[in-house]
């Protein structure tokens, strides 16, 4: 259940990758046109995005201490890149972008708590026992 969870979660937050569709817009002039600070998390959320589909495959099939390495860091750059985003939020708002108008922002945080929840996830036995089974790594000892 745990990794099933873990999937859908990732699943959704490969939603990020929307923001390729306004990454050309970044410093633009017309209305709702992100401002130009925008463009780093707009690429930040698009790399997160798209990878995820990436750690999806990893999740599903991949054995061993570097996938959950990779599943680990993953999670954790995506809040990193989540919270900075935030920050450009408050230096340089964009209030047009649907997201932020339906959620403020607290979408920055919804992320960065989903990407959280999955870190948890990678911590629970069965997730460890999964991942690092007929590896080298000690799986029982978790």
């Amino acid at each position: 259940m745990e990794r099933i969870l873990l999937v859908i979660m990732t699943f959704m937050l490969s939603g990020r990758a929307m923001t390729l569709a306004f990454i050309h817009r970044a410093g633009g002039t017309a209305p709702g046109d992100p401002p130009a600070a925008w463009l780093m998390p707009l690429i930040g959320d698009a790399v997160i995005g798209l990878t995820g589909l990436a750690m999806i495959a990893v999740i599903l099939r991949a054995r061993g201490l570097w996938a959950w390495t990779a599943l680990v860091v993953w999670n954790t750059l995506a809040i990193w890149d989540a919270l900075s985003a935030f920050i450009i939020h408050l230096t340089n708002p964009w209030p047009q972008f649907f997201m932020i108008h339906t959620f403020g922002a607290l979408m920055f945080f919804i992320a960065s708590a989903m990407h959280a929840t999955n870190v948890y996830l990678l911590t629970r036995p069965t997730i460890l026992r999964d991942l690092l089974r007929n590896t080298g790594c000690n799986a029982n000892a978790v």
